[in-house]
């Protein structure tokens, strides 16, 4: 065909042939694959072929299942049993196959649920039909991805479960330098029922719901000057829409199961936040706690801001005095600046004396010379872009509205991919 195309001069459309040679291909290994399986050897019936009601289950035959695989549609052949007492029925071929209860292959439901967690979920569906030859609707591509998100975040409720029946006991491996947790929160918009008795800021009414998002990464290494190098592919993260309680659990879990009793240092990195240090002192007593620096900075570039609102070289004079005293650790010094700093009205005042109390309530927390000499990182920006990149990329797109559970369930998959964890729950829900 090829050939004679060119014999007479007509252009070759490379993209058709490949496209109609990847279609034939998949609906042969359909065919193959049908046959494969309805060829295998059907598993044990029912216990003892009896229902849970006591009564037996009558062999009905085989019945058949539509599935879709990656190669396309194909027709399952397996046993069926019924009970006629309790009026249920059974197919242990579904179960075998991890088919029970959905017309979908585990293969299909593994990339629905990758692209549902990538991108929107008609989006998803598109790129299924476009990259994979899968035709499925967008409440499939939606349902799937959600349910595989649950089923992943139970199996981690499940396992934090099991080691607070153990006491959380020390696992083996090799000791560990230093062990960084990290928290942060941010917003995603939700549905007004998510959102109903949640205030939002100022008092006004919740469109927004907070994710606690955590993360977990090992250093052992340093740069040519000194700084501190977080390990290659060392970065694992947690996070949902829960209270703080809930999420203490959580952080502390992840950082257990990431060898939290072989590290020589644990430390601790978080915003001003009260939920932040109240969980580092509950769950990490031991860690050096540490204010993200940019964070504090910030706090003075918005009081500079107020002090000289019209006078830019001024504020920028007067922030770079302050910075210098919080960079070398000197929180005594910034304090007693704030305090000495006149203010025009009453609300300024106000705030100045704010500012100093938040600095003089995190003054440990901000010995940043004293940190650095001990090579530790002092900024938070390993949550902070993952609250971009985990939790902002995928949940805070225009348009959308979550329910606390849909939102949940999209953020233990992407926590998961991000973590290298995601092809490990397939392997253990095959090996299940």
């Amino acid at each position: 065909m090829l050939s004679s195309a060119r014999q007479r001069g007509a252009a070759c459309d490379l993209e058709a042939l490949e496209q109609a040679t990847g279609d034939a291909l998949r609906r042969a290994g359909a065919a193959v694959l049908q046959t494969l399986l309805n060829a295998e050897q059907e598993p044990d019936p029912p216990s003892a072929l009896a229902c849970e009601c006591g009564k037996p289950w009558h062999c009905e035959g085989l019945r058949p299942k539509q599935l879709v695989s990656l190669l396309g549609r194909l027709t399952l052949q397996r046993l069926y049993y019924y009970c006629r007492a309790c009026r249920r029925g059974c197919a242990p071929r579904d179960a075998a196959l991890d088919v029970a209860g959905t017309q979908y292959s585990p293969g299909v439901r593994r990339l629905q649920a990758l692209v549902g967690s990538l991108v929107p979920f008609g989006r998803g569906r598109a790129l299924l039909e476009q990259a994979a030859g899968i035709q499925v609707s967008v409440k499939a591509v939606e349902r799937q991805a959600e349910a595989i998100g649950s089923d992943l975040a139970g199996r981690e409720e499940s396992a934090r479960r099991q080691a607070v029946l153990q006491q959380f006991p020390p696992l083996r491996g090799e000791p560990i330098a230093t062990l960084y947790v990290e928290m942060d929160g941010t917003g995603i918009p939700v549905t007004a029922a998510a959102a109903a008795g949640h205030a939002g800021k100022d008092g006004a009414e919740a469109h927004t719901r907070e994710v606690k998002l955590g993360c977990v990464f090992t250093q052992t290494q340093f740069d040519a000057e000194g700084r501190p190098l977080r390990d290659a592919r060392a970065t694992t993260y947690t996070g949902a829409i829960e209270d703080a309680a809930a999420f203490g659990q959580r952080i502390y879990h992840e950082a257990w199961r990431r060898g939290l009793h072989r590290a020589a240092r644990v430390v601790v990195l978080g915003d001003g936040a009260a939920w932040v240090w109240g969980l580092a002192h509950q769950y990490f007593p031991d860690a050096i706690e540490i204010v993200d620096i940019y964070h504090a900075r910030e706090h003075l570039w918005e009081l500079g801001r107020l002090l000289f609102p019209q006078d830019r070289r001024q504020r920028r004079r007067w922030v770079r005095r302050r910075k210098k005293q919080l960079d070398e650790g000197r929180v005594e010094h910034l304090v007693s600046a704030l305090h000495r700093t006149p203010a025009s009205d009453p609300a300024l005042a106000d705030k100045l004396r704010i500012g100093a109390n938040y600095f003089a309530g995190h003054a440990e927390r901000m010995r940043y010379a004293a940190f650095r000499r001990q090579g530790l990182f002092v900024g938070s920006g390993v949550v902070e872009a993952g609250c971009r990149s985990v939790i902002a990329a995928r949940l805070k797109l225009s348009g959308m509205f979550w329910t606390v559970a849909g939102a949940n369930s999209i953020i233990a998959l992407r926590c998961a991919q991000h973590s290298d964890r995601f092809d490990d729950y397939w392997e253990e829900r095959a090996a299940a």
